[in-house]
């Protein structure tokens, strides 16, 4: 039986489900390798997907390695100590097995990934692709050539894409809508 989205568990639920549809895109983007994989958080980020404080990341980074250590394996999160105050995110291969045989990629995320890289799209084809799921979507055009874009309906997804048309292509990058905002703010 395949996990769905009603099955995350715990206390930390909404870093589990980043992280598992963080290795859920690597998989649909460069196919499955049972190796370990690894992320970078800010601490923000890390902070708002554990729903704590800068003061308790140490304790809500352990509670989180023991209580995912039978799904994800020994995961470790490593500060780097940098200016962005980042941290390495290392997913060991057993994690990412774990999530390979319980999760499927959505419908959604499969084929986004395969129509951002079509050549000749551009942001237009993508805000039509995104209506191809749902007629609700949010779009907020930065400036002609830089969109975010979200569906209102977060069960279809629930992350915000921030799309940039350059001379390679589209290119993008993806948010909680949460630290979208707080990007936008600053």
């Amino acid at each position: 039986m395949k996990y769905n989205r009603s099955m995350y568990t715990g206390r930390y639920e909404r870093m589990e489900r980043d992280l598992i549809d963080n290795i859920l895109e690597s998989c649909v983007k460069l196919g499955f390798a049972d190796t370990p994989i690894t992320f970078y958080y800010p601490e923000t980020s890390l902070t708002e997907l554990f729903g704590c404080g800068r003061d308790e990341i140490h304790s809500a980074i352990a509670e989180f390695r023991k209580s995912e250590q039978d799904h994800f394996g020994d995961i470790v999160f490593e500060a780097l100590h940098d200016e962005k105050r980042r941290y390495a995110v290392i997913v060991p291969a057993e994690g990412t097995e774990w999530v390979h045989a319980n999760f499927k990629p959505s419908a959604f995320i499969e084929e986004f990934v395969k129509e951002i890289k079509r050549p000749g799209n551009t942001l237009d084809s993508i805000a039509d692709f995104f209506r191809k799921f749902s007629t609700k979507v949010d779009i907020s055009k930065i400036s002609s050539d830089e969109w975010a874009l979200s569906f209102d309906d977060e069960d279809i997804d629930p992350y915000v894409y921030h799309i940039e048309q350059n001379v390679f292509g589209l290119e993008y990058h993806r948010f909680t809508r949460e630290a979208y905002r707080n990007l936008m703010e600053k």
